[in-house]
């Protein structure tokens, strides 16, 4: 995610949106000031856009649910069936540089690495390839969770034994990669699904 504020003072990622989705929605072109990636916690919500000012009302982040006709991004199944993108797991640093960091799973493939463009970012583990070092995968279809090893130099571990093609994953088994130690917790399975409101 790559945050960015503009002359206004909005703060939106642009790695979803070329220039300020709130100004746009005036007809008003801007400059914008780069943040450098930065995580959606770090940055203080602010507080909605007036309608009198830009005849828009929405929080922060209602303009990453929002969707063109095709804006190129590639949705989840979840997501285009709900219309958000809900975490249905999560695995936990549990050794490394990021212990006691907690990372959303979202549902179809989370692409794992050391970037900021990675769906899950591991930071400070120069073991880790930047993007593309393994794969977790919830698939809503059969409620099962994947882990595919990807193409880094680092060997992937799920339970102390190395993985070369694609194993299914249960709650509480530990995943090594690099020098990281990461305990998956599933939300969604047998027990509980996101539905349809």
């Amino acid at each position: 995610m790559e945050m960015k504020r503009c002359e206004r003072g909005h703060y939106y990622d642009a790695s979803i949106h070329g220039s300020c989705p709130y100004c746009r929605d005036t007809g008003d072109t801007n400059k914008t000031v780069a943040m450098g990636a930065v995580d959606v916690m770090d940055v203080a919500p602010t507080p909605a856009v007036s309608e009198e000012r830009h005849n828009v009302t929405r929080p922060l982040f209602a303009a990453v649910q929002q969707q063109n006709a095709d804006d190129g991004r590639t949705v989840a199944l979840i997501q285009k069936d709900l219309g958000i993108d809900p975490v249905v797991g999560w695995l936990i640093c549990i050794d490394g540089k990021e212990k006691g960091r907690d990372y959303r799973i979202h549902s179809d493939n989370n692409f794992v690495g050391r970037s900021e463009k990675m769906d899950i970012c591991i930071r400070g583990d120069e073991t880790i390839s930047r993007e593309n070092q393994a794969v977790i995968t919830y698939d809503a279809n059969d409620k099962n969770y994947y882990l595919s090893p990807g193409d880094g130099r680092s060997i992937v571990r799920v339970n102390n034994k190395a993985i070369f093609q694609t194993v299914e994953l249960k709650a509480y088994d530990r995943i090594e990669i690099g020098k990281t130690g990461l305990l998956f917790l599933p939300l969604c399975g047998e027990n509980f699904e996101w539905e349809k409101e």
